[in-house]
């Protein structure tokens, strides 16, 4: 097992069904505990949340909460035709992510914080999507792979700036009834609060709403 490399961080999420068949999605930044859990619908009203129950609704639009170790809550409203919200469990505003066939997070005061596009070199496969996460100057700070089938999660690429080794290589995981098996996130340097509130809430977006962040994943 190799450490990361001059402060870069790698955050991988794996998606269940929770028993109340709401989906979830675990993120961890290593071994030990759990970074964040995202549920599905956390936020919906009675009838959303009995659609999720009774087996009608595997992901999709909704209001999905994502919950930190250390108790901080943050909100993704996943909309359909419209863009994506995103604020903080005590309704602070964090921001918004608008899509078409790329996508732009936008902070509270309107400043682009992230673009997310597909890899020119290989932006899909069997396994998984892969998308580039840029900068608001247009320069690549991380990578993002949104794993499509179990064999996703021991597909390698290439990422000697990140990491010599993946810690989750070895560990390929098992088949699920889930539109989207999960996420596998890789920054060039530490997140930090808002970078990891949008980026994550960006996973939830994609892997419980089921959002298409570009034109291959529609």
């Amino acid at each position: 097992m190799s450490a990361p490399q001059d402060g870069s961080t790698m955050i991988e999420g794996r998606v269940v069904h929770k028993v109340s068949n709401a989906l979830q999605i675990t993120f961890h930044a290593g071994p030990g505990d759990p970074l964040a859990v995202g549920v599905q619908g956390a936020g919906n009203g009675f009838g959303a949340k009995t659609a999720i129950l009774f087996g009608f609704k595997n992901g999709g639009t909704g209001t999905h909460r994502l919950t930190y170790r250390d108790g901080s809550v943050v909100w993704v409203q996943s909309r359909d035709s419209a863009p994506t919200i995103l604020s903080r469990g005590d309704g602070t505003a964090l921001g918004t992510i608008q899509r078409a066939d790329t996508s732009t997070a936008v902070g509270s005061t309107a400043g682009t914080l992230f673009h997310f596009v597909p890899d020119p070199e290989e932006p899909r496969t069997p396994e998984l999507f892969r998308l580039l996460v840029l900068d608001r100057m247009g320069a690549e700070t991380a990578r993002l792979d949104v794993i499509r089938t179990v064999g996703g999660w021991t597909v390698r690429r290439l990422v000697e700036d990140l990491y010599n080794e993946s810690i989750w290589w070895d560990r390929a995981g098992q088949p699920l009834p889930v539109p989207i098996l999960g996420t596998r996130l890789w920054l060039k340097h530490a997140p930090d609060p808002v970078e990891r509130d949008v980026l994550l809430g960006a996973c939830v977006d994609i892997t419980l709403g089921l959002r298409p962040y570009v034109a291959v994943m529609k």
